[in-house]
């Protein structure tokens, strides 16, 4: 199921950027204009995050928004997404009694305002800190439920090499031998030769698409996962 965010912007611009593009990234955004509209969304619906402007047309501003939502709500994540830099803003918006998990200044990079927003949804969830969930870059793996997503997009991933991205991800950074990986993935008594690994790493760099690239090649040696 695709996590749901709310994204109070009364710029239909940033509202026509970053709405398909979460949509690709599996984030599903309903907008809302103006404080009254949002309001009554985060009444009607069940938000996984809420991004927030703090200029808003009509009797309320962002603050006073995030103070009407957190009233009622302590656990959603909040973000203020605004043109508002100065220290003191933001200040405001991450201090009580707003208390927003984070603050992003516009003009912003879409990869990042996705990440950071994968980030607050994931914690607030309690995945990120659980040693069953690893994450690498904006790829998310649960060993509970053996999903993955990158970038917020389910990855449907064969066994063997759902075995092989938990096991590079576990060591992230660190260099594992062709044979290290060919005996913990497929079993020390497996017959094959090394080079099953090369194939199942490079069907793996497929499936991840964009973030394959964290999967290095050490010449010679083996691979390694890029943190």
């Amino acid at each position: 199921m695709a996590y749901k965010v709310l994204m109070v912007e009364d710029d239909s611009r940033f509202c026509a950027i970053i709405q398909p593009f979460f949509a690709r990234n599996g984030l599903e955004v309903l907008t809302a204009a103006h404080a009254d509209e949002a309001l009554a969304l985060a009444d009607a619906e069940e938000f996984d995050l809420i991004l927030l402007d703090v200029g808003l047309a009509g009797a309320l501003d962002g603050f006073a928004l995030c103070r009407r939502i957190r009233a009622d709500n302590q656990t959603v994540p909040i973000m203020f997404v605004t043109a508002r830099g100065d220290i003191e803003d933001q200040l405001r918006g991450v201090g009580r009694p707003c208390r927003a998990d984070d603050y992003i200044i516009k003009p912003y990079s879409e990869q990042v305002l996705l990440q950071k927003s994968l980030n607050l949804i994931e914690r607030s969830k309690g995945l990120l800190n659980s040693g069953r969930v690893r994450q690498a870059g904006g790829i998310v793996l649960n060993m509970n439920t053996r999903e993955v997503q990158v970038n917020g997009r389910a990855v449907s991933l064969q066994n063997k090499q759902f075995t092989l991205l938990a096991l590079l991800m576990e060591n992230a950074g660190r260099v594992l031998t062709r044979e290290q990986l060919l005996s913990k993935v497929w079993g020390y008594d497996f017959q094959g030769e090394t080079r099953v690994v090369d194939q199942s790493v490079r069907k793996l760099r497929e499936g991840l698409g964009e973030e394959g690239e964290r999967l290095q090649t050490v010449h010679r040696v083996g691979y390694k996962l890029q943190k």
